[in-house]
């Protein structure tokens, strides 16, 4: 622990120290401490967004309302609003069933997907998915007050797959280079049977599991603002799911899956084109991703909003034996190295969301994280920093 402490202020000394280190930068860390946690109500698959104004926006899934519906806060989450109806979920050809576990309201109905917001329009998109994706999008102008339903496009993988964003962590919008102004999302592929018709049956955890070891993540991009979606190669480590991306400050994409086939870490790797292609795939060792006989879990990844400095969280359980304690990880170069490590909340945890606020608003500094075993939290650097800072004095 001595030696990660002093990895951690070095890191902090070397991007803070620097003459051009902006103060309200530096502020985040020596400033004062914030940390909050409540009870919140998800009652199966949340996200989180936070507007260009800075509101923070939380998004649930009502199943037995067959509607998606979001929350949202002016004052950084202090106080909500009452919910408002995003939109309301559409049949989808796709069963969650196929291992006897869902019923009901699960079975041949779209669920809450990924949600994007457009850093060149300010609109923020939900989308709707299972196993495979609905081709539509809910779409708002206005930071998350209203919305409205359009039709999409998605194409088909090399491989003749859909990808959807269901599970998966919030899209970004490329901020540099080449492909600077394109929206980008984390994805997944529920690979299952080819039918003798040409027909595919997309699978969850049917079959006893046997295509597990099929199954991939990938992302999918859009350059028209959202009304067209382009696959990426998959991933090149097989049994991954669930992932989620950011743009780092070199303008390379960081990649951050689950894992279905076997147990350890978060399989990690990076795209040099726009989320075209994946390269360095490999384990990460300080990435824990769930207890083994869970295969996994899903994660958060986030980089904070940072001008020239790669400071990036990733959340997940910090228990081997069960999904509970969920902890927040930092790294400070690009997750080569994850220094620091705190727990944010003891006991049951499962899936998480995070997502920062704004700077130039109310929400600037905040970090926010959501649980799917129905509790959020809201803290800041300096908090996550609390104990390594201690050993500056």
């Amino acid at each position: 622990m001595k030696n990660q402490k002093l990895i951690a202020l070095v890191f902090i000394f070397t991007i803070f120290k620097h003459p051009n280190a902006e103060s309200v930068e530096l502020n985040q860390i020596t400033g004062e401490k914030v940390y909050d946690v409540w009870a919140e109500e998800v009652p199966i698959m949340g996200h989180l967004a936070v507007a260009k104004d800075g509101s923070v926006l939380v998004f649930k899934e009502r199943r037995d309302q067959k509607l998606i519906e979001v929350k949202r806060s002016e004052d950084a989450g202090k106080t909500w609003s009452d919910p408002i109806t995003v939109g309301k979920r559409v049949k989808i050809d796709a069963d969650m069933s196929d291992d006897g576990r869902y019923k009901g309201e699960h079975v041949g109905w779209s669920e809450l997907a990924n949600v994007t917001v457009d850093e060149n329009t300010g609109d923020i998109m939900v989308f709707a998915g299972s196993l495979k994706p609905a081709e539509i999008l809910y779409r708002s102008r206005d930071n998350g007050k209203s919305w409205g339903k359009e039709k999409i496009e998605i194409q088909p993988d090399k491989n003749g797959w859909l990808a959807t964003t269901y599970c998966c962590d919030p899209g970004i919008t490329i901020r540099q280079g080449k492909h600077k102004g394109r929206l980008l999302m984390p994805s997944q592929v529920f690979v299952g049977e080819i039918n003798k018709n040409g027909s595919r049956t997309y699978l969850n955890k049917g079959k006893d599991r046997k295509f597990f070891a099929k199954r991939y993540s990938n992302a999918l991009y859009s350059d028209d603002g959202g009304s067209t979606w382009f696959p990426s190669n998959p991933f090149p480590i097989l049994g991954t799911s669930e992932p989620g991306l950011i743009e780092l400050n070199d303008g390379s994409i960081y990649y951050n899956a689950r894992t279905h086939i076997r147990t350890g870490n978060k399989i990690v790797g990076k795209s040099i084109n726009g989320g075209k292609t994946w390269i360095n795939s490999r384990q990460d060792d300080e990435l824990f991703d769930g207890p083994p006989d869970e295969y996994g879990c899903k994660g958060a990844i986030l980089r904070l909003p940072f001008k020239d400095k790669d400071i990036i969280l990733f959340s997940g359980p910090g228990r081997r034996d069960k999904r509970d304690d969920i902890t927040v990880q930092v790294s400070f170069d690009g997750g080569k190295s994850w220094p620091v490590k705190r727990i944010i909340k003891k006991g049951p945890g499962n899936y998480t969301w995070m997502a920062a606020g704004r700077n130039g608003t109310i929400s600037e500094g905040f970090i926010y994280l959501l649980s799917n075993k129905d509790w959020m939290a809201r803290f800041n650097l300096a908090w996550l920093m609390e104990k390594y800072k201690n050993n500056l004095k």
